[in-house]
């Protein structure tokens, strides 16, 4: 927030105005407060505009249109004078940030904000619907995370169900591209129905981080949201059925806003908010009551707090629509590396979630990745659009060896810059978080018509930067192989049947270790990554003949006699699984006509190991 500028009005009808808390090319937002002791938004257009008739015809829509709405997940407007000479519009002040910004700040939500966001979008919409009118720009920026529940906003281009009224040029699409249902984005004629699949849409971005639909262009975004079918691979699994469905491309199949309220209810666990948006709206509210309290003058700044963003209000879209929303944020952008250390735990690798490290609230402002997909639980890649339209390949692993990185004279919070780079054409830059072994995280980038290495750098700094603050998570099964120890998969004395007594075993990466005697060189590897079940250079079988139980297995020898045997625990997406799997490597003559048998053996044990725990 910033104080009242000379020019700035000190009132608005019978509200009292005390400070800005944003402003654009539209006009401003400012905080105020009513004769009764009341915090409002007032969103204020400048006066040059409002000589414009059709602009003031639209801001007068929009009063009525946000008159007509009063559900408890929308903001409430208070008063209006839609007809002065700078015309304005209050509405009830919301302390929170906007689900965008939420995001962008503290990354993808867990199930328990992504079922109160769903119930509130719901309720919000039939609201808006029950006051016969479409929203048509439901997106991120236009929803607010209040304490309760979330706040739909910006009604400037609603348009009522039983009006032709056309504020726009003829042929003009009113909206934002990337969370426009289908018939919007071909110029159809709308239903409710299209507020429901841009319901769909955020639910997808709030729970993976990104958005379904984003192309490198405005066109190719459209494009997209017609034609392309969204990955939901990432929506947890409660979720996951309603989310699609609302993304149906035909309106008649998708929810009405009564059906997603419904569809959370039987989801188990609290509903709630992650506590960085707690904790934001915390400090929102605690700040706008401090410049109340100083009367508008500048609350000094207290010992230890720091203010990371300034209040999440109702204001204006600078792209040129007189209703949207803006975050101004009142102070410096603070390096999220600086005097920070990069300390990740042993969980911590193995949970990381790599793909959400390629999301675009974290890379995005490098450049556009196209779609992170898992290659293994430690490493996800991306194709990546850099600025300039130059197209290159980016992978990001966690928990990975770094073992043979080269030192570099540069850190990257608080580690040694280590140089990865396996081939002339790519480059790798990582940093190590662990010495014995050396395990870190790393960053590759592909052949590129640019400079791939001050890429690769700058992906790592804004990944590592993600990890410092907030390390994205999956959350797999209990049982789950990704939760797996790899050192600590076998009992002691399965291994020493196999290789000697005595051999310790060797960590390798986060989920691998290997222990090396007579005659093999055991390793053990329990990620998820692509199944191997259907691939033809493997061969089917059970393991163990199926004494042991129906393990569906597959196996591949190479020819120095090395055999490898994947046991698929269970399908996850696509063509992913959690995979056991066991390599034994000879080491002594003869020893590899055993081989086989003896991953076999090894696989037994891990698999009795983790149904016991």
């Amino acid at each position: 927030m910033k104080p009242l500028g000379r020019h700035d009005p000190r009132t608005a009808g019978r509200h009292q105005l005390i400070a800005v808390i944003g402003q654009g090319a539209m006009g401003r937002v400012l905080l105020g407060r009513t004769p009764d002791g009341r915090l409002v938004a007032v969103k204020m257009i400048h006066r040059h505009l409002a000589k414009n008739p059709e602009f003031r015809a639209r801001f007068r829509l929009e009063v009525q249109a946000s008159r007509r709405v009063t559900g408890a997940y929308t903001a409430a407007v208070m008063d209006a004078d839609p007809e002065a000479d700078e015309p304005w519009l209050a509405s009830v002040f919301v302390p929170g940030p906007a689900l965008r910004d939420a995001i962008e700040l503290h990354g993808p939500m867990p199930l328990g904000g992504l079922r109160l966001l769903t119930a509130g979008l719901g309720s919000a919409l039939l609201e808006i619907h029950r006051a016969g009118m479409i929203h048509r720009d439901l997106k991120p920026s236009n929803v607010l995370l209040a304490e309760d529940g979330p706040r739909v906003i910006d009604f400037g281009i609603a348009r009522a169900l039983e009006t032709d009224l056309q504020l726009t040029s003829t042929g003009a699409l009113v909206g934002s591209p990337a969370f426009m249902s289908p018939e919007q984005a071909s110029g159809h004629e709308l239903s409710t129905a299209s507020d429901v699949f841009s319901v769909g849409a955020m639910l997808v971005m709030a729970a993976t981080g990104a958005s379904p639909f984003l192309g490198a262009s405005a066109p190719q975004t459209l494009y997209n949201v017609v034609h392309h079918r969204a990955d939901t691979s990432r929506v947890p699994a409660p979720l996951r059925p309603v989310v699609e469905a609302c993304l149906d491309k035909n309106p008649a199949y998708r929810p009405d806003p009564r059906q997603l309220i419904d569809s959370v209810a039987e989801i188990t666990g609290r509903s709630g908010w992650p506590t960085g948006v707690r904790q934001r709206i915390s400090q929102d509210r605690t700040e706008a009551q401090r410049w109340v309290e100083t009367g508008g003058v500048p609350p000094a700044p207290r010992r230890g707090v720091r203010w990371v963003a300034a209040l999440a209000v109702l204001v204006l879209l600078v792209s040129g629509s007189v209703t949207a929303y803006l975050v101004g944020r009142g102070s410096p952008s603070v390096d999220p590396l600086a005097h920070r250390t990069l300390e990740l735990t042993d969980e911590q690798l193995r949970l990381a979630d790599t793909c959400a490290l390629l999301g675009n609230d974290v890379v995005g402002k490098l450049g556009q990745p196209v779609k992170p997909e898992l290659a293994d639980s430690s490493l996800c890649g991306t194709a990546f659009i850099a600025p300039g339209g130059r197209q290159t390949q980016v992978t990001v692993g966690v928990g990975t060896s770094v073992a043979a990185g080269r030192r570099l004279n540069e850190e990257v919070a608080g580690r040694s810059l280590l140089d990865t780079a396996a081939a002339a054409s790519s480059c790798g830059r990582a940093v190590a978080v662990r010495e014995q072994p050396a395990l870190g995280v790393e960053v590759t980038v592909g052949d590129s018509q640019g400079d791939s290495c001050r890429l690769a750098v700058d992906v790592l700094k804004a990944v590592v930067a993600r990890l410092v603050t907030d390390p994205p998570s999956v959350r797999p099964a209990k049982q789950s192989v990704v939760r797996i120890v790899p050192c600590e998969s076998l009992d002691p004395a399965v291994i020493a049947g196999q290789v000697g007594a005595g051999v310790p075993p060797t960590p390798v990466d986060a989920h691998t270790c290997a222990w090396s005697g007579t005659p093999f060189v055991i390793t053990v590897h329990t990620a998820e990554g692509k199944r191997v079940d259907s691939d033809p250079k493997y061969t089917r079988l059970l393991v163990n003949g199926g004494k042991f139980g129906d393990f569906p297995s597959a196996r591949r020898t190479d020819p120095d006699g090395t055999c490898a045997t994947y046991y698929l625990v269970r399908p996850t997406i696509e063509d992913r699984g959690e995979q056991i799997a066991v390599t034994a490597q000879p080491t002594a003559p003869g020893a590899a006509e055993t081989a086989c048998a003896t991953t076999e053996a090894v696989l037994t044990g891990v698999a009795a190991r983790m149904a016991s725990s």
